[in-house]
């Protein structure tokens, strides 16, 4: 797996930093509002720790696309690609908490999900009503505190850029791509919930059925998850720094985001199934349990037999599914071929992601330190074991 560019790694310290400034300056702002806005704003620095910032330095890679060598490391920590970053990360923060609510999920890198942290406050407190009310409410509040956060930061992104070279309306254009990533979000995140509550095909020709459920997947995986971890970020920073979005450059662009974007998100099916609970942060096997329509879970049932249908059936969408029962069926997914067939997928997906990255190399616009980073961070994303 490749490392984290050095350039790269200047990133992350500067968002945090920025991501400080941010939620103190809503402190100060909202001090009246006695311990409300302390507490709610203390669950969001604990939301936003951890991460990896990937979108941040995805944003300021696209942020120094078009910039000449000398001053690329500069523009990767200037205003535009920090500002961008912190709205990115508040942004998926804000995703996070509401998906964790919906899911029902217990953890979140290792710590209580938003809305277990709120349940567990209320009754340490001895309050009156139902604590997982209580949980549920704050987290839903705190979710639509990160997204108005997110689009603050991107109106203060407005106002203070710092590559005027990129024409007057680059600004614009980068502030409504980031509003359509936000939406397409938003509904993508109503097809998986959609998805995951309708009936499994019984009684339907296994394979037909199988390459339903993987297409209806991977529009999920699309429009949910992918674009907005990798396509949309790079595509922002670009309009930031005045890349024209009908150019080939745009397409080529767009076209590495989305491949490697899929296989990113693949790549997390996986170590929903799979992963080591140390390292993820989560307990093995949540997506059985939560019923994620996966591609994983698509080739399973087209490849095993009805015995093994079965056994799918049982633990999907099953909040009480024991640990022996995920084991057993994780055990399945693997024996089948389904897990190989899946890898199979992801590797197709970066492939396709690494041709697009030779267009963008043909074309002579975009700078070899930008392909290499690029190259080296669809490794990264499609490699990992969190």
């Amino acid at each position: 797996m490749s490392e984290m560019p050095t350039d790269l790694g200047r990133v992350r310290p500067t968002v945090e930093r920025r991501l400080g400034e941010i939620l103190d300056d809503c402190r100060r702002r909202w001090e009246d509002l006695g311990q409300a806005a302390p507490e709610l704003l203390k669950a969001a620095e604990s939301v936003l720790g951890g991460g990896k910032r990937m979108r941040a330095v995805l944003g300021a890679v696209g942020c120094a696309l078009l910039t000449v060598p000398d001053h690329r490391a500069e523009r990767l920590t200037s205003a535009d690609a920090v500002h961008l970053g912190a709205a990115l990360e508040l942004y998926q923060a804000s995703a996070l908490v509401h998906d964790d609510l919906m899911d029902g999920a217990d953890t979140r890198r290792g710590l209580p999900a938003a809305h277990r942290a709120f349940a567990r406050e209320h009754d340490a407190r001895g309050w009156l009503g139902r604590a997982q009310t209580f949980g549920a409410n704050g987290a839903i509040l705190l979710g639509d505190l990160l997204l108005s956060l997110a689009g603050g930061e991107m109106s203060t992104l407005a106002g203070a850029r710092t590559a005027p070279e990129a024409g007057d309306d680059a600004a614009g254009r980068a502030r409504a791509a980031f509003d359509a990533m936000t939406t397409e979000v938003a509904l993508g995140q109503f097809l998986d919930v959609r998805s995951e509550n309708l009936p499994l095909p019984w009684g339907q020709d296994p394979a037909a059925a199988a390459q339903r459920m993987h297409d209806d997947a991977l529009s999920v995986v699309r429009h949910k998850s992918a674009r907005y971890s990798v396509r949309h970020p790079l595509l922002i920073g670009a309009l930031l720094a005045g890349l024209d979005p009908n150019s080939p450059t745009a397409e080529h662009l767009a076209a590495f985001g989305e491949q490697v974007g899929i296989a990113f998100q693949l790549r997390d099916d996986d170590l929903g199934v799979f992963g080591s609970p140390q390292v993820t942060g989560k307990p093995a096997g949540d997506d059985l349990r939560e019923g994620k329509r996966t591609v994983l879970l698509a080739l399973a049932w087209g490849r095993c037999d009805e015995d093994g249908r079965q056994l799918l059936g049982s633990v999907l969408a099953n909040a009480k599914a024991t640990q022996d029962q995920i084991a057993e069926a994780a055990t399945l997914i693997e024996d089948c071929g389904a897990r190989a067939d899946h890898e199979a997928i992801i590797a197709t997906h970066r492939d396709a992601g690494r041709e697009a990255l030779e267009r963008l190399s043909t074309e002579g616009v975009v700078s070899t330190a930008s392909l290499d980073d690029l190259a080296a961070l669809a490794d990264l994303l499609t490699r990992r074991s969190s």
